[in-house]
């Protein structure tokens, strides 16, 4: 049963027209960014260096996280609100309903995700011969996991009260990339990968992340995961 109606939800997710138009938006943007910004590199290292790279994936982020946005928005309509209702009066747990339907958006998210990390293997693969993508697993986890809980989370939970809401959180997550914040609560990290290894004592300075950095981004993905939860079995005030 449960299988059945994941499949249902993922025909109604990504088989639109809408869900094909975020894929072309994410695709030219990943382009801009990587061949404008990326392309010669961030703070004095190669273009291939996980400085770099999560910068590329630090600026795609808001476009990410805003089509997440809009999925979740979907959840709080007047019609999925019928469709709640109907579900209630089936003997489906609840519970595990709503979580299969996050389940459903974040699969949606991941197949987002794949545009730009797709297009960046091609780009490095075909200009630069490079195939060592080993190394810039790290950069796309940290910047792409705990934001998109987090975001997931806050969206999630503000649905719940009002749709508004999550359009609300849209315009945040487009401007808060331009705000110079502490790399401690830095979301996207897009101050952090151009500032941070401009201050270590190297000319190239291998990828790695302060202490300070992993707890923000562990707190950031925790608190994401308790406010999924409990948007899942909280009722609707």
């Amino acid at each position: 049963m449960l299988i059945k109606l994941l499949k249902y939800e993922l025909e109604r997710l990504i088989i639109n027209k809408f869900f094909l138009g975020l894929l072309i938006i994410s695709a030219i943007y990943s382009y801009e960014i990587m061949t404008s910004d990326i392309i010669l590199g961030v703070a004095n290292t190669a273009p291939l260096s996980g400085w770099s790279y999560g910068e590329y994936l630090a600026k795609v982020l808001p476009i990410l996280l805003v089509t997440l946005l809009f999925f979740i928005s979907f959840l709080y309509s007047k019609q999925e609100k019928n469709v709640q209702d109907l579900t209630r009066a089936t003997p489906i747990d609840q519970f595990k309903f709503q979580m299969l339907r996050f389940g459903t958006i974040i699969i949606g998210f991941v197949l987002i995700s794949m545009i730009p990390i797709l297009y960046s293997v091609w780009f490095y693969s075909v200009n630069f011969h490079f195939l060592s993508f080993g190394g810039l697993v790290l950069p796309a986890f940290i910047t792409l996991v705990p934001s998109m809980l987090f975001v997931f989370g806050v969206g999630s939970l503000g649905g719940r009260y009002h749709q508004g809401l999550i359009f609300g959180l849209m315009v945040v997550v487009l401007l808060i990339n331009y705000v110079p914040l502490p790399y401690e609560v830095d979301l996207f990290g897009g101050n952090f990968f151009v500032q941070y290894p401009m201050s270590l004592s190297a000319v190239e300075p291998a990828f790695s992340i302060p202490i300070g950095v992993v707890i923000g981004k562990l707190i950031f993905g925790l608190s994401g995961l308790l406010m999924i939860i409990l948007s899942a079995t909280t009722k609707k005030k």
